[in-house]
């Protein structure tokens, strides 16, 4: 791993942006976005990155989020697609801890780097639109 110890957090950690649900749709043709909320609040875990413990805890809400919002073999499939593809080593956009610029592993958050993360996420009941990448 680089060490970007020295570089200001706002150097390290970009900007939150989600892509809804990456490779899978956001919804179904009738309703097109009846899951992106359960993919956008999976980036945002995803997007800060952590230890291994909240990566799991990050896929299993998505998955009773998907679960609960449209049916159990989505989010089955859906999980085991996070699980399989969305490990911090892979170098995708949607790997564990994207938002930094460096690969992080399964380290901790520091207290200054999730206070940071905090200060720069979304806010409660702030729209969703502006953070999404156009697909």
């Amino acid at each position: 791993m680089s060490d970007f110890s020295s570089a200001p957090l706002s150097k390290q950690l970009n900007p939150f942006m989600s892509d809804g649900c990456s490779a899978w749709p956001d919804g179904t043709q009738a309703k097109p976005k009846a899951w992106l909320k359960c993919c956008f609040n999976h980036d945002l875990a995803y997007w800060r990155g952590g230890t291994e413990k909240e990566r799991d805890i990050a896929d299993d809400s998505l998955k009773v989020c998907l679960r609960d919002t449209f049916s159990n073999t989505l989010a089955i499939l859906m999980y085991m697609g996070v699980r399989f593809w969305g490990k911090p080593n892979y170098k995708t956009s949607y790997r564990w801890g994207f938002g930094w610029n460096y690969d992080r592993g399964y380290l901790p958050l520091s207290e200054e780097e999730l206070k940071f993360s905090k200060e720069v996420s979304p806010k409660k009941g702030e729209s969703m639109d502006k953070y999404l990448i156009k697909k």
